[in-house]
């Protein structure tokens, strides 16, 4: 795969027993659906529950799946993060710097903020420390 923001090759990093597909240009990070879910114990890979049924901002960039131009959507209602996700096969991008906002965010969730801290942790370790 192909990174959608600066056009490296995408590697695989594994973390919780999920490939997840890192770019070692940009640093960002993407997540085929619900592998968020999955290695963060979140019910969905946004816990903005309107985000399902929701249109983001259309972007210029390919998802690195299925190249549908990816949607800038929040990553929760009341925070300032906007995610990339892919309209058609539902990926999600994470920037560099995306995942120490997600990581924030999670502090303010009752059960999976550990889990998302400790994944944070694990992509930042096997990743050069990124964020």
């Amino acid at each position: 795969m192909i990174c959608p923001k600066c056009v490296s090759p995408l590697n695989e990093i594994a973390v919780e027993n999920v490939a997840l597909d890192y770019c070692p240009g940009c640093k960002g990070i993407w997540f085929d659906k619900d592998e968020m879910a999955f290695v963060t114990e979140l019910k969905n890979d946004l816990p903005n529950p309107q985000a399902e049924r929701t249109v983001g901002r259309q972007t210029v960039f390919p998802c690195p799946r299925c190249d549908a131009k990816l949607e800038e959507l929040k990553f929760v209602p009341l925070k300032e993060l906007l995610v990339d996700r892919c309209p058609s096969c539902h990926g999600l991008w994470l920037d560099n710097g995306e995942l120490q906002k997600v990581s924030a965010i999670a502090s303010d969730f009752k059960t999976p903020k550990s889990r998302v801290v400790r994944v944070a942790l694990q992509i930042k370790l096997k990743t050069g420390g990124f964020f």
